[in-house]
């Protein structure tokens, strides 16, 4: 019982919103990760002929069973979000990490995936013009920073053929949040938006972040939420701030794809840089790039509108 209660601790945390805090919130981001090491460790201590470890063993491999299947769901795309398309809506969402990502390397995925409207986390006023001068007269944008450094930026991009849009810059939490409205977006609205990471002592913080989310996917009307949420799914916290919303990467099978950090190995990354979209929009595909001088990958949802 013991041995159950100790591996549930490590992968299932956020059963108990033990995940609100140090060292769970850190340790359940990986959470596919650790359930295959568990497994991988439980498996092996089957065949110790101590009774005591075998229980242990068996306690263990029961809560990777549990944790997997919580999980599993997110690599299968979801038959119920295909077919009934009435339109297309093309959005982005790339983490900067205070300007040092590769201007050229933004603009052409910009250009190459058509996105409509782009979230760019830790984009100050001198990157974001950059940007915009790469891009040409297809795109406009702006930004806000809260202190000295480009980290506590955000900036938003949109095509220019959107037509009469509307940048509402707000300071809600750690970070700016930057929503557009209007024009051929109609009654839907884009949120570009940055949480606070969870670190060790600032828990509190980041939670308080992720909670100001639940105000746009209680909503009545559309919208959609781009950025780095510092948060995967397997955090309670996010969860809840996003009930009402759909993840795009989850709904369209890419729910495992981990986006930092970009220079870990595939497995020992975490989700944390999503799309989260609101009743009327569907995650036809979602892709992601690596970009030179980020520790994020870019992240490219093509959405479908109903």
């Amino acid at each position: 019982m013991l041995g159950f209660v100790a591996a549930a601790l490590v992968v299932l945390p956020d059963v108990v919103r033990l995940d609100h805090w140090t060292p769970f919130a850190q340790l359940v981001a990986f959470r596919p990760v650790l359930v295959a090491a568990l497994a991988i460790a439980g498996a092996g201590l089957l065949f110790v002929r101590r009774p005591a470890v075998r229980w242990a063993a068996c306690a263990g491999l029961l809560a990777c069973l549990v944790a997997a299947v919580s999980i599993a769901h997110r690599a299968i795309a979801d038959p119920t979000m295909k077919g009934g398309s009435t339109g297309s809506l093309i959005v982005a969402t790339i983490n900067v990490k205070g300007g040092n990502a590769s201007v050229d390397q933004v603009a052409a995925l910009i250009e190459q995936s058509g996105a409509d409207l782009v979230a760019l986390p830790e984009a100050g006023e001198e990157y974001r013009a950059a940007l915009e001068a790469a891009l040409g007269d297809e795109y406009a944008g702006s930004s806000l920073q809260v202190a000295d450094s480009p980290v506590s930026a955000v900036s938003v991009l949109y095509r220019t053929d959107l037509g009469a849009v509307a940048v509402e810059p707000s300071i809600s939490g750690s970070f700016p949040t930057m929503e557009v409205t209007g024009g051929e977006l109609g009654s839907l609205r884009f949120v570009a938006f940055h949480a606070y990471p969870p670190l060790p002592f600032s828990t509190g913080r980041w939670r308080g972040d992720l909670e100001g989310l639940q105000r746009f996917c209680a909503a009545s009307d559309g919208a959609v939420i781009a950025g780095d949420f510092n948060a995967t799914l397997d955090h309670s916290a996010l969860r809840a701030a996003v009930d009402g919303c759909a993840d795009a990467a989850a709904t369209s099978g890419e729910g495992l794809h981990g986006t930092w950090p970009a220079s870990a190995p595939a497995p020992l990354r975490a989700q944390i840089d999503h799309v989260f979209t609101t009743d009327g929009l569907q995650a036809d595909s979602v892709s992601f790039t690596g970009i030179d001088g980020t520790d994020h990958l870019a992240v490219v949802a093509d959405l479908a509108l109903k």
